[in-house]
């Protein structure tokens, strides 16, 4: 990939974070749904042990169960880029959200509020002109639950 090229393909994956972040938290599931491949695999088994969901419909139903009575706030930040081929690319976001959960709705016994700190481990790959998240995995240096 010539240099102008891998630029603009880092600011296009850039672009697809940014709207995760906000389609999550405004809760617009089906832009949500869009940004991944149909057979994407989200990994957030370190956080909650339950096994890696595969497809759209499967990691949307996955995030809905967690945040659909929250308000959540998601930030990312200093991301590595690193391509494997014109079509693929391999990154790694910093990360911390914000979880508040309405009264007695917290998937999370004895949990109201989360605010946690961690990477995503994440594959793009580029369908024509549009990248999509192929693989997303949750890794948490620390969470901070509030009763």
């Amino acid at each position: 990939m010539e240099p102008l090229e891998e630029l603009a393909a880092c600011q296009r994956i850039k672009d697809v974070k940014a709207r995760y972040c906000r389609y999550l938290d405004t809760k617009n599931w089906e832009s949500f749904a869009a940004l991944f491949t149909p057979d994407a695999i989200l990994d957030v088994s370190e956080d909650t042990g339950t096994a890696p969901y595969q497809g759209r419909g499967a990691i949307v139903r996955a995030v809905l169960h967690a945040v659909q009575h929250a308000k959540t706030a998601h930030h990312v930040h200093s991301p590595e880029i690193i391509f494997d081929g014109p079509d693929g690319a391999d990154v790694v976001w910093a990360m911390q959200d914000r979880v508040i959960w309405e009264t007695g709705k917290s998937p999370v016994p004895g949990a109201s509020a989360l605010t946690g700190y961690g990477h995503y481990h994440e594959h793009y790959v580029r369908e024509g002109e549009v990248w999509f998240i192929a693989s997303l995995k949750l890794t948490r240096l620390m969470s901070e639950f509030q009763p």
